[in-house]
């Protein structure tokens, strides 16, 4: 001890004040290992104590030493018992740790040692050696600490996980208390309503209630909201309810500003093929008319020329000085009338083959296999049903490919369409095909999915 004694005021000062640095660090290291004692072993705690001790015995062998020459007194066995318990009980607990962490024992063995009163020949170098052992320790175990805590998943580090997120993100309870809220979710709230909700309840009713068109436009769904921002950002808002195991809500705020110009895209363009099939039946329609004045046409100049060699036969006849048998002449003449078809509808067949040409020039595929019924009032039935079928399969199917399959007494269509879900309700088309499949002695047998399908057949004995 005499030793530590006979070195002056400043130096006895420098030693105090690394001592009082350690041992500040020291507090905070033990503080940080008692604020975990609910995940922690007590393991954990006893080797900071013990370091704690062996700073503080140093500390005061310091500022004691000094003090104790200042008032005129040798220090003599100053504090000898109090640190041969303190070096003690750091060797002991060094010893126990070093067989779990050495990193973390040994420095405590090393510097029990040397805060033992058997060390105090080499005062003060064997206290200041102690104190920088310690201090490599702690650093050690600073950077040890630092390290897992990045590794750790906590609560702090799941949530500041969930505001790098790009989407809005929010969980409640069942009664609506928000549990978790990321900050996009914060922003969101704020841009669109201009205040925070911590009630998943009020959040959602507030959407349901904002009418804004300046802001945002909004379209309501089924468990969701589209808001298209005035700046051009289209946000989806969507809540569902937890499962497996776990009950409340869950709410995302989604930037689907790409998805959203698509599928506006996609329907302006639905919209217009949509415009282009109804042109195109009301194009067949008016074929249909076209094509039944064309044919009276050719009958009625059929007939005019018809009658011209009749009048020009008979004239020539009236001014023959010796006239033929008359009788004869006539009846061959009128035989000519009796071959032209007098009907005012065109040919099934012609009708049949201008509808196909019609929709294959507009990028439908329609296959056509068999023959007509040779009855042309059944062909002109299954040409009606045919007309109906290839504009529903466009027009409410969205199909791309048609199969028509002809014979006497059947008729088959199908398309690659949607189909039509269960339970539907025939509009006025397909009751129409109905009808007119009744009144020849048929029935009409439709399949809604998972293609539409249509399957008519007719009685060989029907008149």
């Amino acid at each position: 001890m005499a030793s530590l004694t006979s070195y002056g005021y400043g130096q006895h000062l420098l030693f105090v004040l690394f001592a009082c640095l350690l041992l500040i660090a020291a507090c905070v290291m033990l503080f940080r290992e008692t604020t975990h004692l609910g995940r922690r072993r007590m393991s954990r705690i006893l080797p900071e104590c013990a370091a704690l001790l062996l700073i503080l015995s140093v500390t005061l062998l310091f500022s004691g030493s000094w003090g104790l020459m200042l008032g005129g007194l040798m220090s003599g066995a100053w504090m000898e018992f109090e640190r041969f318990l303190t070096g003690s009980f750091a060797l002991i607990i060094g010893s126990y740790v070093t067989g779990k962490s050495p990193w973390s024992g040994l420095p405590l063995v090393a510097a029990g040692f040397l805060v033992l009163p058997l060390a105090d020949a080499f005062l003060p170098q064997s206290a200041l050696l102690a104190m920088l052992i310690l201090s490599a320790r702690l650093i050690y175990l600073v950077t040890v600490r630092r390290v897992l805590i990045a590794q750790e998943v906590t609560t702090a580090s799941i949530r500041a996980g969930l505001d790098l997120l790009p989407d809005g993100i929010l969980f409640a309870h069942t009664n609506g208390v928000a549990v978790l809220v990321n900050i996009q979710m914060l922003r969101f709230m704020e841009r669109l309503l201009g205040q925070q909700f911590r009630s998943a309840d009020a959040f959602w009713t507030a959407l349901g209630d904002f009418n804004c068109p300046s802001l945002a436009e909004k379209k309501a769904r089924a468990d969701s909201f589209l808001f298209r921002f005035a700046a051009g950002d289209a946000w989806l808002v969507q809540r569902t309810r937890l499962t497996k195991g776990l009950s409340g809500w869950q709410m995302t705020a989604s930037c689907v500003t790409e998805l959203d110009t698509v599928t506006q895209e996609l329907e302006t363009k639905n919209a217009l093929l949509s415009s282009v099939v109804s042109k195109q039946k009301d194009l067949l329609e008016t074929l249909e008319k076209t094509e039944r004045h064309r044919t009276l046409q050719e009958v009625t100049m059929r007939v005019h020329d018809i009658l011209g060699q009749r009048i020009s036969m008979l004239q020539q006849l009236l001014a023959s000085p010796a006239p033929k048998d008359a009788l004869e002449t006539i009846v061959r003449i009128d035989s000519l009338l009796e071959t032209v078809p007098l009907s005012q509808e065109a040919h099934p067949w012609s009708l049949l083959a201008d509808m196909v040409d019609t929709y294959r020039s507009l990028g439908v595929t329609v296959t056509l296999s068999g023959n007509l019924p040779s009855d042309l009032h059944r062909a002109r039935a299954f040409t009606a049903i045919i007309r109906e079928a290839l504009s529903n399969a466009i027009c409410h199917g969205r199909a791309s490919a048609v199969t028509i399959r002809l014979s006497e007494q059947e008729l088959h269509i199908r398309d690659n369409g949607l189909g039509c879900p269960h339970g539907f309700i025939p509009g006025g088309g397909l009751r129409g095909m109905m009808q007119r499949i009744q009144r020849i002695g048929g029935v009409l047998r439709i399949t809604s999915g998972p293609h539409f399908e249509l399957n008519a057949k007719v009685d060989e004995n029907a008149a």
